[in-house]
């Protein structure tokens, strides 16, 4: 006998769970109000750290870094799931209320970083894929 574990993809997963919810973002509006944004600033990077992706320059100073956070929502006091996409260019923070969906948008915004690349980086950071790309990196 032989057992078979059925996967959903992102976009099944996406239409049981819904969109994730932009709470922060330097370019463009979010679905929380504006004066709100200090405090889901505050909130996610206090959060704790469930996975992790970042690259460094030369002298360890940080260039880019893409979290899925666990945090309590400032308004709603309820616990949420985020992704935080902090960069020297941009910032951006999404969120939901199911862990399954900041995992596969933390996946997704890591791999998008890597196939168009938002910093100039060197030739080598490209040499094994996302291993040699990010210096920490739990994407495969």
């Amino acid at each position: 006998m032989t057992a078979v574990l059925a996967m959903e993809d992102a976009p099944q997963v996406t239409a049981r769970f819904a969109e994730m919810r932009t709470v922060l973002n330097s370019d463009a509006p979010t679905d929380t109000p504006r004066e709100q944004s200090d405090a889901y600033r505050f909130n996610i990077l206090g959060g704790k750290t469930l996975r992790e992706s970042f690259i460094n320059a030369a002298d360890d100073t940080a260039l880019l870094i893409i979290r899925c956070v666990e945090y309590i929502d400032p308004v709603t006091q309820k616990t949420r799931y985020g992704v935080d996409y902090w960069s020297v260019l941009r910032y951006w923070a999404s969120d939901h209320g199911t862990r399954a969906m900041a995992e596969l948008s933390y996946v997704k915004a890591a791999r998008d970083e890597f196939a168009r690349p938002t910093l100039l980086l060197s030739r080598e950071r490209f040499a094994r894929g996302l291993a040699s790309f990010y210096d920490v990196t739990d994407v495969i």
